[in-house]
């Protein structure tokens, strides 16, 4: 199957989630190219900025509309198309952190291990319930291992990287789980160890990848919409999965 074909459908829904838009209850004809567009671009038909245009035609002609969010100001007409190709590019971003060699030896060096732990699901849980006993300002010398090691570096040299660049947070919060739904590498504390057990978690790695709906996320302190991709070594074999906490305040910011 091709890969962009679930990711076709989280974009389309991401897209009205992130954006809050909604789809117009007047009628309005759709071109058929339109109606086509998301095939194509799933055959690599069309380019991925053919396809955002596509979306944005759908806006200008009300057929998706921005509405007032908790009685507050409209995002702006003008910003909606950066807004669509801010998801695109986040999700590129992570994709190519999900190739990274560092990041898959690492996956590879703590399968092995789990592998060979007794009861492994059961070490996990009392991992876990240390986890989040602690205090939410403490940091075990567990925690240090997982948010002071090479991947989670490289983690906070990307996230930083995008901040950098495009001048705002884009990924509040990275981290990596192995095979068994474990933290593995992460940029921060997150709210809990065990990972596998999250809707979020299953639906990546059943479907390649995953972005959730907007909710406010604890451990990163945003409103977000992540983004949750399973990751596989060269011959298709399941790694672990990898989630950004995408920062959604620049797309939707009410008067202050």
């Amino acid at each position: 199957m091709n890969p962009k074909y679930p990711f076709i459908l989280s974009i389309f829904t991401s897209v009205i989630i992130v954006s809050s838009l909604f789809a117009s209850a007047e009628e309005s004809p759709i071109p058929t190219w339109i109606k086509n567009t998301a095939l194509w671009w799933g055959e690599d038909q069309i380019s991925d900025a053919d396809f955002i245009n596509a979306l944005q035609w759908l806006i200008d002609k009300d057929i998706l509309k921005i509405p007032q969010a908790s009685d507050q100001s409209m995002v702006d007409k003008d910003t909606r198309t950066p807004d669509i190709e801010k998801l695109t590019f986040e999700v590129k971003g992570i994709e190519k952190l999900s190739t990274n060699p560092l990041i898959h030896q690492a996956l590879i060096s703590s399968n092995q291990e789990f592998n060979e732990i007794d009861n492994v699901y059961l070490y996990i849980d009392e991992k876990d319930e240390e986890w989040v006993s602690a205090e939410w300002d403490t940091i075990t010398p567990f925690m240090s291992e997982l948010i002071q090691n090479d991947v989670s570096d490289l983690l906070r040299q990307s996230a930083s990287f995008h901040e950098e660049d495009y001048g705002y947070v884009v990924y509040a919060e990275i981290f990596v789980t192995n095979a068994y739904g474990a933290n593995v590498a992460q940029t921060g504390k997150t709210s809990d160890y065990r990972q596998d057990d999250e809707p979020w978690w299953q639906r990546a790695k059943s479907d390649m990848i995953h972005i959730t709906s907007v909710e406010f996320d604890e451990s990163a302190g945003v409103y977000s919409a992540d983004i949750c991709l399973r990751v596989d070594d060269q011959d298709g074999n399941f790694l672990g999965i990898i989630k950004a906490v995408t920062n959604i305040d620049r797309i939707i910011e009410p008067e202050a």
